[in-house]
This record gives C-alpha cells, sequence and structure tokens, in this order.
C-alpha cells in the first residue's frame, strides 16, 4: 500500500502507510536491541517534566549534518530518512522543501512508557518544522500517547520554546523565558485562552509533519498500555541560512 496523505491543515501534515510491513518490521527489531538512556542522564530534565524523564532516547542520526552520526548508516533507520526524503513534496507545506528551505535534519529514536508524555512547547526558530514516525507495531485508542496540537501560530517570541519566563527578582528584572519543569504558569493562561485544537493518535506506520511555531504537547501513556510502549523517530528540519549549533536567543533549544 502506498503512503498517502490522511490528514493536512495549517498545522500538520500526517501520512499513514509510510514503510513497508517489511521495513517496519526491521525498524521494530532495530528498536528493541538499542542502548536507550533516560532523558534525565542526558541533561534534558525541563525539556521533560520531572515525572516524564524517565522517558528514553537513542543517538541522533543526521542528514546533511552530523549529530551522534551522519547518514547513511546501514541500520533502518536509514529507511525511514529515505522515505521522508521521498516524499517530500507531501510534507512540504508544513516543513518547506530541501535546498530551499532545509538542508538537513536529524532523526532521533524515543521511547514513551506508561505514565509518560512531553510538556507543551513550539520548535526552536532554528528550526522550520518537525516530524515524528511512530515505529511502535501496535497500538490502542485508549492507550494515550497522542500527540496534541493547538491550533494558533500568534504566541508571542518573547515566550520562547516553552511559554514560560522565570518570575522577575531584584537581579533579575526582565527575566528569559525558561524550561517549565517546576512551574508553567505562564504557558498555562496563554495555552488556556484558546484552549482547542488537534490530536493525532499514535497510529503505527503513521508520519506527522508539524511546521515550526505549532505548539504541541504528547499525552502521557496510559496504565492501558501496560508494557507496550510509544516508539517513534523523530527530528528537526533545520532552516537554510542559520548556522546548525547556533546559541538561539531569546529562544532556548
Amino acid at each position: 500500500m502506498a503512503a498517502s496523505i490522511t490528514e493536512q491543515n495549517e498545522f500538520f501534515t500526517v501520512i499513514d502507510g509510510l514503510l513497508s510491513s517489511a521495513l517496519c518490521d526491521k525498524l521494530w527489531n532495530f528498536v528493541q536491541v538499542q542502548p536507550f538512556r533516560r532523558v534525565e542522564s542526558l541533561g534534558l530534565r525541563g525539556h521533560w517534566l520531572i515525572e516524564d524523564d524517565g522517558a528514553l532516547r537513542g543517538p541522533t542520526v543526521g542528514w546533511g549534518h552530523q549529530w551522534n552520526t551522519k547518514f547513511p548508516t546501514g541500520s533502518p533507520m536509514d529507511d525511514v530518512i529515505n522515505a521522508i526524503l521521498g516524499h517530500g513534496e507531501l510534507i512540504a507545506p508544513s516543513v518547506g522543501r530541501h535546498a530551499t528551505d532545509w538542508a538537513a535534519f536529524s532523526a532521533t529514536l524515543s521511547v514513551y512508557g506508561v505514565g509518560q508524555g512531553l510538556v507543551w512547547h513550539r520548535d526552536s526558530e532554528d528550526n522550520i518544522g518537525s516530524y515524528i514516525y511512530y515505529a511502535h507495531p501496535e497500538w490502542n485508542i485508549e492507550w494515550g500517547g497522542e500527540l496534541y496540537l493547538a491550533h494558533t501560530h500568534e504566541i508571542p517570541r518573547e515566550y520562547g520554546v516553552y511559554f514560560h519566563r522565570l518570575r522577575p527578582s531584584p537581579n533579575l528584572p526582565a527575566p528569559p523565558p525558561w524550561l517549565p519543569h517546576l512551574d508553567n504558569g505562564d504557558a498555562n493562561a496563554l495555552l488556556l485562552k484558546g484552549g482547542f485544537g488537534s490530536y493525532v493518535a499514535p497510529k503505527p506506520n503513521r508520519l506527522v509533519a508539524i511546521r515550526g511555531g505549532t505548539p504541541h504537547a504528547i499525552a502521557k501513556v496510559r496504565s492501558s498500555a501496560g508494557t507496550h510502549v510509544r516508539a517513534t523517530v523523530g527530528g528537526f528540519f533545520k532552516r537554510v541560512g542559520v548556522p546548525i549549533g547556533t546559541p538561539d536567543a531569546p529562544w532556548p533549544i
């Protein structure tokens, strides 16, 4: 079955059937033997809430740029990367086009178990968009793990990636935006002004391309999932003309 667009709007694109069943099986075998690390051990507490810092991540593969390693890797990660490249025109309305808008993108394996999710945020400004590919072989609609997307691009730049600023103090009268792992009061007030959007279920073999600047979050995986995990390949399309790794002020990555 050929991959096809299931949904496309001004905020995201959903493509189902990205890989053949044989490539899906190959990728799932690969996922099961990876040396994942907890995000807390990677220094990423704050990007995830305290109760979510046991989520797992693998090394990052780069296409057009080297992160931990660079394409081609000889692993099933190459199949996902090739499929994304092969469907570039389908996702272009959400993330732009190669060479014109982006020249490199990343690919990272992530695993969420029961009780884990990801806080509301938007992509940092050096990313024109991002994507998530669902690599698990089975999912039930009652297991949670949905991708939530708010229907807005109007959040002021000074709110940063996580829509939260540290509290003013005598030595910091104009605090910068920061990681809301203990207090998300600003984000809560801001996102509840609208309080609506879309959800995308983590259907196996589904790709979601997200337009840069779209607020999104991952719902926690429910206890009904048991030992089933939400396994993904995800990454960022890096803007042309912005050096990769450049500090992104005032939006911290």
